[in-house]
């Protein structure tokens, strides 16, 4: 006998239109001026429909941000230099590089003031951390990186000039920049290193 407190089932094949049409309008007009009516009549679904999966828009946008972001692999071709520069290239997203600079800045500020957005976006951030950790933690082994390296400073040495560039500066990121930042980043992390081995 159905229980006819579990109301009605979740159409779970509506999921990703309603993650596409979030991401199309906070694109076109923030997450300031985001209504759930307007997810909902761009993604073709009955409002209740959005409210079943998700109590807030922040909480919908971070889910529609996290599914257009492609996570990397974390490569290994036995040299770090190399490694940070698969890491760095180009992957396939389903954002363009536009519409991701228009809608980063606004999760991050989502996510300082709203604890269930903050928690879920931190988690995101730790996943998207972990191929590089990966990298470096085998760089260290490989003898190419000290022993003792702060491996989150390193990390965030890497990526801090990058998002500032892509989100303050709108200065130029392309492959000569990142290469670039590579070496400066790896001689400084590895001046020790170099200094011992003389």
């Amino acid at each position: 006998m159905n229980d006819p407190r579990r109301g009605r089932p979740r159409d779970e094949s509506c999921g990703p239109a309603i993650l596409a049409a979030a991401i199309e309008l906070v694109g076109e007009v923030g997450i300031a001026a985001l209504t759930m009516d307007a997810v909902a009549a761009r993604a073709g679904v009955g409002k209740a429909t959005i409210y079943r999966r998700w109590s807030s828009k922040e909480a919908l946008m971070l889910d529609a941000w996290k599914s257009a972001v492609q996570k990397p692999d974390a490569p290994d071709t036995g040299s770090l230099r190399e490694d940070l520069r698969v890491l760095f290239a180009p992957h396939d997203q389903q954002l363009s590089g536009e519409t991701m600079q228009r809608i980063f800045p606004q999760m991050i500020a989502a996510a300082k003031v709203n604890p269930e957005v903050g928690e879920a976006y931190r988690e995101f951030i730790a996943e998207r951390r972990r191929p590089m950790r990966t990298v470096l933690e085998r760089a260290v082994g490989r003898g190419d990186l000290p022993a003792d390296s702060d491996l989150d400073l390193v990390h965030d040495l890497l990526v801090a000039p990058i998002l500032y560039r892509w989100m303050v500066s709108d200065g130029v990121v392309d492959d000569d920049v990142i290469e670039r930042l590579i070496a400066i980043v790896v001689a400084g992390a590895t001046s020790n290193l170099t200094t011992a081995r003389r």
